[in-house]
């Protein structure tokens, strides 16, 4: 009776306790799930690189070709000391690059050169497509722009 009662309560906060834990493994495992999905999703490309209307649009950054006071092709990117996205295959933010001592903002594919640079009247970008062949393009393109 009181004594049944009692038993059955442990019995039934046990149950509950098993599930709890149960639950909380759930939403840990989606948690997990999710966060790396959304990495990947990230990691996965940076917006395509447009040129058009005079001006060059960039992740979501638009730049007019009319401010880009000069235009170089780098084989290798070195970034340090800096704040952004960094995930595995792309680096997306604000970065000292190859040793400068002026920050630059870097949208790039690691390991796909070659990059672009772009220096502007305030500021430097650094940048590449995810085929070589497209950013050799770019910035064939961005050469005959500025003649």
């Amino acid at each position: 009776t009181k004594m049944g009662t009692i038993v059955k309560t442990e019995k039934s906060m046990k149950k509950v306790k098993k599930y709890s834990y149960i639950s909380i493994a759930i939403i840990f495992v989606i948690v997990a799930l999710s966060i790396n999905a959304l990495l990947k999703q990230m990691d996965s490309k940076l917006t395509p690189i447009e040129i058009r209307d005079n001006k060059i649009n960039i992740s979501s950054y638009t730049y007019s070709i009319n401010d880009i006071t000069k235009v170089e092709l780098l084989d290798e990117v070195s970034i340090s000391v800096g704040s952004g996205a960094n995930t595995p295959n792309t680096n997306k933010g604000s970065y000292y690059v190859n040793g400068e001592n002026i920050k630059s903002k870097v949208y790039i594919h690691k390991n796909i050169s070659p990059y672009i640079r772009i220096h502007l009247k305030d500021s430097i970008v650094v940048f590449n497509s995810n085929n070589s062949n497209d950013t050799q393009s770019i910035y064939n393109n961005l050469l005959k722009l500025k003649k």
